[in-house]
């Protein structure tokens, strides 16, 4: 088999490259994905009336071409949600932001938040040598303590000083100071951080965008496991046969793409400095309707998970009527056990998410191995040396995984835009 343009990886970033590749004439191309189904973590899963998606996955479209192509694909079967996001520590309900929401604590704990803040504000600016310091000298020590190290912890797996301030950008709001001063006194009149609102499917979960995409694809080929890339020769080892190509394209993740590499020590090594966190998401079908909100973050160290998210919340056609379904996000150091179920049972009961005696329909655990690329130190060098030799290789990387970084939906599709117009 041959293939002018081989995509590895049938998930957004895999799926968008071809869509618009076929949308500029080019058809000779195979996007070969493991799975049965294409989509990757962008699939939904169906169970008995109830759809899933693998964990929280929302389109925050913040361009003209991502909301048209969106729209284009979906035909109406589209939603546009205003977010309901809170953190819960201690005996507080703080909404998100939380450093933009300081009237929500208790009297000390938003006094000493001012305090830091003011003290950080005297102290001369430097630069940054990782996301503690940046925390700090953004919001003060309260602040820091009281939410972004505890929940950065258990997010990323490591302490933040361990990271670097790279990812921050889009996804860390930062108010100003008077914005901050004045949340202690009263709630902020605007909304801060860049998923204010959000799009999400009316029918069929964030795998309806998914099928949309794949629907009438000419060169999807589905259970085709990749075991061997050979860069020199140009072929690809999938599903059991060798395929020839001209240009390659990787939306795999970038350690484990790295990994199949063939003849090829110094980029195969590369993959040991990439760091990554893996998260095990629990759903849970339950016979009640829920309060309406859209997710939660848990900093406090009692808590087992780190986020919990409404499922049910983002449209009625994910669970039939007088149900409801909660994805709770749970750092991957826990097992998948009957013991930790029930400790995140009665932490959701202790949170006041749920009551004792709700009546669980079902509840299954969607391991995800390659959750978070973690931006140590390490990261930005590894990443650019592997990027640019793969690049003389005549194999471009694309995605969230494949360029191993922090990015949103929109990102893999406009990036398979970009590829596409760059291979014709």
């Amino acid at each position: 088999m041959h293939s002018k343009t081989l995509i590895l990886g049938a998930g957004l970033t895999g799926l968008s490259t071809a869509y618009h590749l076929e949308q500029r004439g080019d058809t000779d191309y195979l996007l070969l994905e493991r799975e049965p189904e294409p989509g990757g973590l962008c699939a939904s899963q169906h169970r008995s009336g109830f759809t899933f998606d693998y964990g929280g996955h929302l389109l925050h479209l913040h361009t003209a071409y991502g909301k048209k192509l969106v729209k284009k694909l979906l035909k109406g079967n589209l939603s546009r949600l205003a977010r309901q996001a809170w953190i819960y520590t201690g005996n507080a309900r703080v909404p998100y932001p939380f450093q933009a929401n300081l009237f929500a604590l208790p009297a000390q704990q938003r006094q000493a938040c001012v305090d830091g803040l003011l003290k950080a504000a005297a102290r001369p600016a430097r630069p940054p040598k990782n996301f503690e310091q940046w925390c700090l000298q953004a919001f003060g020590r309260p602040v820091y303590e009281l939410f972004m190290r505890p929940y950065n912890t258990k997010l990323w797996g490591v302490s933040p000083d361990k990271l670097t301030c790279d990812w921050c950008g889009p996804f860390v709001p930062i108010p100003t100071q008077q914005e901050i001063l004045q949340s202690a006194q009263k709630p902020p009149r605007r909304q801060y951080g860049y998923n204010c609102y959000f799009y999400y499917p009316q029918q069929g979960g964030c795998g309806a965008l998914v099928q949309a995409l794949a629907r009438g694809l000419k060169g999807l080929k589905t259970r085709m496991r990749i075991t061997r890339v050979d860069l020199q020769n140009k072929t690809v080892r999938a599903g059991g046969k060798t395929i020839s190509y001209d240009r390659l394209v990787n939306t795999l993740p970038l350690p484990a793409f790295l990994r199949l590499l063939k003849g090829q020590p110094r980029l195969t090594a590369l993959a040991d400095q990439l760091a990554y966190t893996s998260v095990n998401v629990y759903n849970l079908a339950l016979k009640k309707p829920l309060k309406l909100f859209s997710w939660i973050y848990f900093p406090d160290q009692e808590d087992p998970f780190y986020r919990v998210g409404l499922q049910s919340g983002f449209s009625p056609a994910n669970a039939p009527r007088g149900t409801s379904s909660i994805y709770i996000e749970v750092p991957a150091a826990l097992p998948r056990t009957a013991r930790t179920e029930k400790r995140i049972w009665k932490a959701l009961v202790q949170k006041g998410i749920i009551e004792e005696h709700d009546e669980v329909l079902f509840s299954f655990w969607q391991p995800l191995p390659y959750a978070y690329a973690v931006y140590d130190r390490r990261r930005s060098r590894a990443v650019r040396q592997a990027l640019a030799a793969l690049a003389k290789r005549g194999c471009f990387c694309a995605g969230r995984y494949g360029k191993w970084e922090y990015s949103f939906m929109e990102s893999s599709l406009l990036e398979g835009l970009a590829l596409a117009e760059k291979l014709v």
